[in-house]
């Protein structure tokens, strides 16, 4: 008994440490002016896309495991974080609110 939990603990480690080395690219080294394309070779391509007219979201997730967005407008880097994603997505939201009275 006491070597099968030995056993499992020995295997929990180890995947605990695989999952440490995942090495994530990091969106911190992302600056407002970059290119589309030098932000996919910095950070690889992302999980996920969002168009809101003339902003593009491409989502990188952080070694949290959290999406985090960063804005293009005309193919450069305008803004990263979940604040200026909200802000666009709101004003598009109402933007279509107000054009359906």
């Amino acid at each position: 008994m006491f070597n099968l939990l030995r056993a499992v603990f020995v295997v929990a480690m180890l995947q605990l440490a695989g999952c440490a080395a995942t090495n994530r690219p990091d969106v911190t080294s992302v600056e407002v002016g970059m290119t589309q394309n030098q932000v996919v070779s910095i950070l690889g391509e992302p999980q996920m896309r969002e168009t809101y007219g003339g902003t593009e979201f491409l989502f990188y997730e952080n070694s949290a495991g959290t999406r985090i967005p960063v804005a293009f407008v005309a193919g450069r880097v305008t803004s990263i974080g979940r604040a200026a994603y909200e802000v666009v997505v709101r004003s598009k939201s109402q933007a279509n609110t107000a054009n359906t009275r």
